[in-house]
C-alpha cells in the first residue's frame, strides 16, 4: 500500500484482505472476514469464517509501496 513514516493512505478493510485471498486462489466472503482498522505498516491477524463451527486465523503482512 501507499505510506508516509509507517502510517498508510486509508485503511486496510475486510474487503481488501477478502480480495487478496481472492489472488491466492481462496474464495471467502468478505461479511466472514473479521479484522481491526490497519492503518500502520506491520503484521496483523484477521479471522475468517469458513463454517458456521469453523474459524481461521490469516496472518498479513501490510509493506509500504
Amino acid at each position: 500500500v501507499k505510506a508516509e513514516e509507517g502510517r498508510i493512505f486509508g485503511t486496510i478493510t475486510s474487503a481488501d484482505i477478502t480480495a487478496a485471498l481472492a489472488e491466492k486462489g481462496v474464495e471467502v466472503e468478505k461479511k466472514n472476514v473479521t479484522v481491526e482498522a490497519i492503518n500502520t505498516v506491520g503484521e496483523y491477524k484477521a479471522a475468517v469464517k469458513l463454517h458456521r463451527e469453523v474459524k481461521a486465523e490469516v496472518a498479513l503482512t501490510v509493506t509500504a509501496e
